[in-house]
């Protein structure tokens, strides 16, 4: 947010004296702030009123850019992500798969349907009958290292437009965000 102020000065006559001599002086001081942002092709976006819409624009923009550096290895961002969260957690529920990524389990299901066929994702039976733990196969593990270098050149580019200061701002900012939508 760029903030200038203007300082205007106004001589006002005293309201017994039109004599000069007898001015006093005003100040106003205001302040102008421009809501709008440069973007990286230099072009203004407004801030909506809207904390969502301004987040599924965001959202929409950078998954378009991930996904062209995806394309070169047929993956989606949708679907490295799932790779990329398995791969951190080596194994979990679907649940648990579904409360990292905040994805509802219709979602999520269908996303992990494809992966699943493709022989990427593994599951096996939990503890309790109805739970089943998902890794990534050996397949799946390949699949995510093919795709490492595309997705880096992704987080560079992202990373170069944004600056370091709000790059290094932004990964908490969006935590706190998924956390606050989540607990209200």
């Amino acid at each position: 947010m760029l903030k200038r102020f203007l300082a205007v000065v106004c001589a006002l006559p005293t309201p017994k004296s039109h004599d000069l001599l007898d001015m006093r002086t005003l100040y106003v001081y205001t302040c102008i702030v421009k809501t709008k942002r440069k973007t990286y092709l230099g072009a203004t976006l407004p801030v909506l009123p809207c904390a969502c819409a301004n987040l599924r624009r965001t959202a929409r923009a950078v998954t378009r850019m991930y996904n062209q550096e995806l394309r070169a290895v047929g993956l989606e961002l949708t679907q490295f992500t799932l790779l990329m969260a398995l791969n951190i957690t080596s194994e979990t529920t679907q649940g648990g798969l579904g409360k990292l990524l905040a994805l509802d389990t219709t979602t999520l299901t269908r996303m992990l349907r494809l992966l699943t066929k493709r022989g990427w994702i593994g599951a096996k039976a939990g503890d309790d009958r109805r739970q089943r733990l998902l890794r990534l196969t050996p397949s799946g593990r390949q699949k995510w290292q093919q795709c490492q270098p595309h997705w880096e050149r992704a987080q560079r580019r992202l990373r170069r437009g944004l600056g370091e200061p709000a790059w290094s701002q932004m990964g908490g900012l969006l935590a706190e965000v998924t956390r606050a939508a989540a607990a209200a």
